[in-house]
């Protein structure tokens, strides 16, 4: 058992963290392939990052929450946020399970967001 544990924390940047998942997960908003963006908007960067970093569990615990608060963050720097009155829980649990596509996702946080002035 304590061998498994060491053999977790070596791929950790911290144990529960695995860096390689999460630089990925930092980096695919910003994907550009032969000149084409594959996101090309805010909201699908913010659905590839969320779906990115709640799909790859790239936190042992916490994945969704740090999932949802990561797009959060990038929204609101980009001048949106949720609607705290959406049905976030619900939509999380959505993303974990697979059910939606990531355009379903980028749909998802355009209708549940909320314009407002950028953070600088």
């Amino acid at each position: 058992m304590m061998q498994e544990i060491e053999a977790e924390r070596q791929w950790c940047l911290h144990p529960g963290i695995y860096e390689n998942l999460l630089l990925g997960c930092l980096e695919r908003p910003q994907v550009v392939i032969g000149g084409y963006e594959p996101y090309p908007d805010v909201f699908s960067k913010a659905a590839a990052l969320l779906e990115c970093i709640i799909s790859s569990n790239t936190f042992i615990d916490g994945s969704k929450r740090t999932g949802f608060e990561s797009c959060e963050l990038f929204l609101e720097l980009n001048g949106y946020r949720i609607d705290p009155g959406a049905a976030i829980v619900e939509f999380l649990l959505a993303v974990a399970r697979d059910d939606l596509n990531l355009s379903e996702v980028s749909n998802w946080l355009k209708e549940n967001s909320l314009k407002v002035s950028k953070v600088k």
